[in-house]
């Protein structure tokens, strides 16, 4: 598994989700066509050099309005497609910071009480709430993984996780792998990170729990959303959860066909 961060100037947590064996043990996950990351507001000259090297073609943005405004994606001079692609749909960091009495408002039209922003609520929130754009950031990878493509939020360890953890599992790789490349993002948020995302974060108005929810990532959590998933779905429940909130019933055939590679065929390009 691709679990060392790839270092882009400006960036903390961009990794290769390349790597790690399927179940059965045929095959792997192909590197160098899909990526996550946190940020890329901060890429310096040098940086966006290193990303034209990588060949990626598409940036995926999975921020809400309130963080984009506040810290763009700084993209000049790359020739990419740019999607942005909120996965809280613009309700968790909107473009203007909600008083408490709006809070109140849009938790009493929505069903969704935004005032807690723990790690757990915000994951029961992006299951319960927000399936349909999952499913959305799943198709845009499977339709532009050929061309090489990054996907990315703040921290590049909540959406971006997820994210990550559906496409891992969609390609059959085992829930250990899974949690383990999940997990590694505490290891590389934990130097200068907290200190530079917390300026961001002040600067895009949101406040709370930063230290935990800018940068603990415990596999027990993504495990207990997985198991949940499992036990409301089925064996191939992220698949049929994905499916149901209307997911390309083409795209894990298309993420299995660019990614997958065989074990014969990586033997042969080491040789």
């Amino acid at each position: 598994m691709s679990l060392d961060r790839i270092d882009i100037e400006g960036t903390f947590n961009f990794r290769d989700i390349g790597g790690s064996p399927t179940s059965a043990g045929e095959s792997s996950v192909g590197k160098g066509k899909v990526f996550r990351s946190d940020g890329i507001a901060q890429l310096t000259d040098r940086s966006r050099a290193d990303i034209r090297a990588l060949g990626i073609s598409t940036v995926v943005d999975l921020r809400d309005v309130g963080e984009r405004s506040k810290l763009p994606d700084a993209l000049e001079g790359l020739d990419v497609e740019h999607i942005e692609l909120p996965i809280f749909d613009d309700h968790f960091f909107p473009e203007k910071q909600l008083s408490r009495e709006e809070m109140q408002k849009a938790a009493e039209a929505t069903g969704m009480d935004l005032s807690d922003r723990s790690l757990s609520k915000i994951y029961e929130l992006m299951i319960s709430h927000f399936g349909t754009r999952l499913a959305k950031a799943i198709d845009v990878v499977a339709q532009s993984c050929e061309g090489g493509v990054v996907f990315h939020c703040s921290a590049g360890k909540d959406r971006t996780g997820m994210v990550a953890a559906f496409i891992l599992a969609l390609l059959g790789v085992g829930r250990h792998e899974i949690l383990e490349d999940y997990a590694i993002t505490s290891q590389h948020l934990s130097g200068g990170f907290l200190e530079n995302i917390i300026r961001n974060f002040a600067d895009a108005g949101i406040s709370g729990n930063l230290a935990e929810t800018a940068t603990a990532a415990p596999p027990e959590l993504m495990a207990k959303i997985l198991d949940s998933i499992d036990a409301e779905y089925g064996e191939n429940g992220v698949e049929a959860y994905l499916l149901e909130h209307g997911m390309d019933p083409a795209s894990p055939d298309k993420l299995r066909e660019q990614l997958l590679t065989s074990a014969d065929r990586e033997e042969a390009v080491r040789d």
